[in-house]
C-alpha cells in the first residue's frame, strides 16, 4: 500500500521527530541528575552514541521509542504502520539490527548495555528508576 500523506505533508510531519533530546530521554535525564548522577549525553566516542553514559561505571544507556526501534511489546507505542510497508519494514529491520551490533560491540569494549523502551518508561517508570538506582550503586 502506498504512502496515505502527500510527500509534502510527510516531509513536514517527519521533520517534527526528534532523534535526541525526546521527552521520554528528558524524563529520565532530569530523574537522574536530581537523584545525583552525572552523566555525558549522546556519547560520540561509542558506537551507537549512546543516549546516556556513566563513563566511571562503564555503564552505556539506550532509550528506545517501541516504535522506531521495532519493539514487540503489544503497547500502543509500538505499531506497525499499514502505510508504505515497503519502506517502514525494511527500515525497522534495519534499525534492530543496527542497535544489536551496537550492543555487541559496547559489550566487547567491557561495557554494561543497559537498554529503556519506552512503553517501560511510560508505564512503569518509578521501578524502572529503582532498578537503574540499584545497579549505578553496585560498584563493578
Amino acid at each position: 500500500m502506498a504512502d496515505t500523506i502527500s510527500s509534502d505533508r510527510r516531509s513536514k510531519i517527519m521533520s517534527h521527530i526528534k532523534s535526541k533530546d525526546t521527552s521520554i530521554e528528558m524524563m529520565v535525564r532530569r530523574r537522574l541528575f536530581a537523584m545525583g548522577y552525572r552523566y555525558q549525553v549522546n556519547y560520540k566516542a561509542l558506537p551507537g552514541k549512546p543516549d546516556i553514559v556513566f563513563t566511571k561505571k562503564r555503564i552505556a544507556i539506550f532509550i528506545h521509542g517501541c516504535y522506531w526501534h521495532g519493539h514487540d511489546c503489544g503497547s500502543r507505542y509500538a505499531h506497525t504502520s499499514q502505510s508504505n510497508k515497503t519502506y517502514w519494514g525494511p527500515k525497522i529491520e534495519r534499525t534492530k539490527q543496527r542497535d544489536q551490533e551496537h550492543i555487541q560491540e559496547l559489550e566487547a569494549l567491557g561495557w554494561k548495555v543497559v537498554v529503556l523502551w519506552e512503553c517501560e518508561i511510560k508505564q512503569d517508570f518509578e521501578n524502572l528508576l529503582s532498578k537503574l538506582d540499584d545497579l549505578l550503586k553496585n560498584d563493578w
